[in-house]
């Protein structure tokens, strides 16, 4: 810990006095509580978190997505808000402000333009918004948790880096429990380890702080002949003076806000100040889940496009046009209902001939679902990135025993580019992959996570691709898997003229390389960004997952997919942790 010693300044027009907070009467159902102490101090005194009006706090009950928002708000006081429209389910929720302030912030992201503010917010969602909020850019720190397995990927970094900083302290019996509903109590001892002190009020503090100080008062704060043995913390929403007198400062002075606080060292240099951590770096996820990221690349070439991150997409120049890469489908004049919107019907793709009594959970392998319908021979396959490798022992997948586990075909990613930065990376583990699964005469294709904004990007993922695979032998198709999880992708807002455009560049210059094409798409995708027309004549790959609490166990994509990525966590002889599974229909 560096030691911060600030020189002595003359303080005026500010609050003098200490900060004294007087608890309110205890709740009815906290005593013996095992987070009694903390649900007090932040409910009570900070009124971060409220009690219900029979005097009960219910400490033990879930929280929804939207009441979370509104806590983080209350907590860091965010300023700017996202437009209205963003998302298709939020206007008239009490909580619509401060997910869309928390959207604008880059924490609360949502799935396919919804953000589902009634449902449970899960532990690992949870884990991932606050380290988002607090700007904590997380860790590839290896998880000791006996359910590590079952944490997904987008939030492992995350939840790594708050078990680092102690702060995740509610483990029973070890687990993590990562998909249960996040508690009351679980949320307000996690912030208690976090936060040691809340600065609500524009006035002269001068206690010594064992931990963590946070300011939030909008008209700032005056700190003086006292001792932090913490972080420092500013809140996005303090828009007045912050002044440090005679301060010690054992952590980091970090500050999220647009003011600069006025300290500096006895030189009279100004003191730094860490306004925010490095975000993570960008991996592709599962679109169907909005949320699925992978942390596993190792070489990443130079920047390709200099599109800024988390603004509509642009295309960088005049460029080629879609008009000149495609022909529009034809319509039907039909439609169909999808998240309130009619979706027009486009002539010359089929239709889905799959129902919900054609599937059933296999008696042999329960998390895999089994076709038992009569218009289609299927196979079973997999999806593998490095993720899988990290989980694997020595780092490798044994593909003779993925085969013998009844692995029919493979898709093996190559790489991606960084849905944030526009890098394009390679997947350090696709060639030995690739080299794996083939010798084990298992049917491989490979995909791309792409996020190309414009048909010069695309063509130069594609072009990437096929550089990987020389020199390899391959069977299957090539996947361009483009996604738009939520705002945060460089992709949000392109048209769907130029999406169009880029998924066909991509598949024109695979098929000039000899390999087949395939688009993954899920349903959002595919109804408002992709002429499903124009697209009919590749592969479609479509993911949808299914549960034992899934009312129906069919794809239900209007029209027929060739392969349907059905789960995320399916466990497979011969990988470590969970696996994507997929089911090809072969008419």
């Amino acid at each position: 810990m560096r030691q911060i010693r600030l020189p002595k300044r003359i303080l005026s027009g500010l609050l003098a006095g200490a900060l004294l907070l007087t608890p309110a009467m205890a709740f009815t159902d906290t005593a013996g509580h095992w987070a009694e102490t903390a649900v007090n101090k932040w409910s009570q005194e900070y009124g971060v978190l409220q009690g219900y009006d029979d005097g009960s706090f219910r400490p033990d009950d879930s929280i929804t997505r939207g009441a979370f928002a509104g806590i983080l708000d209350r907590f860091l006081q965010f300023q700017a808000a996202a437009p209205s429209g963003t998302f298709s389910d939020t206007k008239g929720n009490r909580w619509e402000d401060s997910i869309l302030k928390l959207n604008a912030a880059g924490v609360y992201l949502g799935s396919e333009g919804k953000a589902l503010p009634g449902d449970s917010i899960t532990r690992q969602q949870a884990m991932t918004m606050v380290a988002r909020a607090f700007q904590l850019g997380g860790t590839d720190h290896a998880l000791t948790y006996h359910d590590e397995a079952q944490i997904a990927n987008y939030a492992r970094p995350y939840i790594a880096e708050l078990t680092a900083r102690g702060w995740i302290t509610d483990a029973v019996e070890d687990s993590f429990r990562p998909t249960e509903p996040l508690t009351r109590a679980e949320l307000v001892n996690l912030l208690n380890n976090m936060i040691q002190v809340l600065i609500q009020n524009s006035e002269n503090y001068s206690n010594d702080v064992e931990g963590t100080l946070l300011i939030n008062a909008a008209g700032g704060a005056a700190l003086s002949n006292m001792t932090v043995s913490g972080d420092l913390l500013i809140a996005p929403g303090v828009t007045g003076t912050v002044t440090l007198d005679n301060v010690t400062v054992s952590g980091e002075i970090r500050n999220f806000s647009s003011i600069t606080p006025q300290i500096t060292h006895p030189s009279g240099e100004p003191l730094p100040v860490v306004p925010e951590q490095p975000a993570p770096p960008e991996q592709p996820g599962t679109p169907s889940s909005g949320e699925d990221f992978d942390w596993g690349i190792v070489v990443t070439p130079p920047p390709v496009s200099s599109n800024t991150p988390n603004e509509p997409a642009q295309p960088a120049g005049p460029g080629i046009q879609p008009m000149e890469v495609y022909t529009p489908g034809v319509l039907t004049g039909e439609t169909f209902q999808y998240d309130e919107r009619q979706i027009p019907v486009y002539a010359g793709r089929e239709r889905s001939r799959l129902q919900h009594g054609d599937f059933i959970w296999a008696a042999d392998h329960p998390d895999r679902l089994a076709y038992i319908g009569s218009q289609f021979r299927t196979r079973f396959g997999i999806d593998v990135s490095a993720y899988q490798n990290r989980a694997s022992e020595n780092e490798t997948i044994d593909w003779q025993a993925v085969r013998n586990d009844g692995v029919e075909f493979a898709f093996i990613r190559v790489g991606l580019r960084g849905y944030s930065s526009g890098k394009i990376a390679e997947d350090a583990f696709y060639r030995q992959n690739i080299q794996g699964a083939m010798a084990a005469g298992i049917e491989t294709g490979v995909y791309f996570f792409a996020q190309a904004i414009t048909v010069e990007e695309a063509i130069e993922e594609a072009e990437f691709v096929i550089q990987c695979l020389q020199g390899l032998q391959i069977n299957g198709p090539v996947a361009y898997d483009w996604e738009m999880g939520n705002s945060s992708y460089r992709v949000y807002g392109i048209a769907p003229e130029m999406a169009t455009a880029c998924a066909i560049a991509f598949c024109k210059r695979i098929q000039e390389a000899g390999y087949t094409p395939m688009i993954y798409q899920s349903s959002y995708v595919a109804y408002t960004k992709y002429d499903q027309g124009a697209i009919a004549p590749y592969l479609c790959w479509y993911p949808e997952y299914k549960s034992d609490s899934s009312e129906k166990l069919c794809p239900t994509l209007y029209y027929q997919p060739d392969y349907w990525q059905f789960s995320s966590k399916c466990s497979v002889a011969g990988i470590g942790g969970n696996v994507d599974a997929n089911i090809q229909f072969i008419r």
